[in-house]
């Protein structure tokens, strides 16, 4: 890939229209680049694609998290501070040492 800047995973980007995007992934074989962007949205570009955007590398945005403002808390409990041993011990109550 013979490109001005080469995408690299996990970099913030800004194409020329304006739209914030993270790289998420690069498939060498297909010549292709998994994105997201900032409102969650997944998308996929071809090599040359990107060497057409000239896309400007930033900074993560402030409010990365943009996208996972709808998370759900029933999905992962809220962290709790007594994460102790003793309190993963507990899980493994009932079950015999191998």
């Amino acid at each position: 890939m013979a490109v001005k800047h080469a995408p690299e995973i996990g970099s913030w980007y800004q194409s020329t229209n304006s739209l914030l995007f993270k790289v998420v992934a690069i498939d060498e074989e297909d010549e292709t680049i998994e994105i997201q962007y900032f409102d969650g949205t997944v998308g996929e570009l071809d090599f040359d694609i990107w060497g057409g955007l000239e896309p400007q590398a930033l900074n993560a945005p402030d409010d990365w998290s943009g996208p996972f403002d709808d998370f759900d808390d029933e999905v992962a409990p809220p962290y709790e501070e007594d994460n102790t041993r003793k309190s993963w011990d507990s899980v493994l109550e009932g079950y015999e040492d191998i």
